[in-house]
């Protein structure tokens, strides 16, 4: 009995060595004068990612967003506020003329895309959008997709000063380490 315990304790011993580890690398959160001036360009914006080495193949790229932002477009600060989700576009107001991308689940959103994948609209609040990394140094880009034209009057939060729940975003970089 005594040798079979021993046996199993030391086979569960080495299956713990040789576990994944996730570890996060890199937490990042980006500044409001890079976010506002992300959503007020008609393009994609390169997110800098200060990362010793770069992005390596097979990182994670976990993004949290949060906040409002006012699309203006209205008489009144705030009249049209959405999340960094957006807002689907119903069908009967014809198609999206957006910058970015002209897919109806985009409407109104803050997009993101690497170099490799595709365009990846933000995530519900609490939970992260997970890009995986294809290839080592890759690069992140921010935009946000309004229609054509309308960026000038885009704005970070709610209210007449847009001070109410601004739009925050927060990048991190989790590496999976086998030991």
């Amino acid at each position: 009995m005594r040798t079979l315990a021993l046996t199993m304790g030391m086979a569960w011993v080495m299956s713990l060595s040789a576990a994944e580890l996730e570890s996060r690398v890199l937490t990042h959160y980006i500044p409001q004068d890079f976010l506002e001036t992300a959503i007020r360009t008609e393009a994609w914006t390169e997110v800098p990612i200060n990362l010793k080495g770069g992005v390596r193949k097979g990182d994670v790229i976990r993004i949290w967003a949060g906040g409002s932002i006012d699309r203006g477009n209205g008489d009144q600060p705030s009249q049209y506020v959405d999340g960094p989700v957006g807002e689907s576009a119903s069908p009967g107001t014809g198609e999206l003329k957006g910058a970015l991308s002209s897919q109806p689940e985009h409407a109104y959103a803050l997009l993101f895309k690497t170099d490799n994948s595709g365009i990846k609209k933000c995530a519900v609040p609490g939970k992260p959008l997970e890009i995986t990394a294809t290839k080592d140094k890759e690069k992140l880009f921010v935009g946000f997709n309004d229609d054509k034209g309308r960026f000038y009057d885009n704005h970070l939060g709610k209210g007449r000063r847009h001070e109410l729940d601004p739009l925050w975003v927060r990048i991190e970089i989790v590496r999976t380490i086998v030991d």
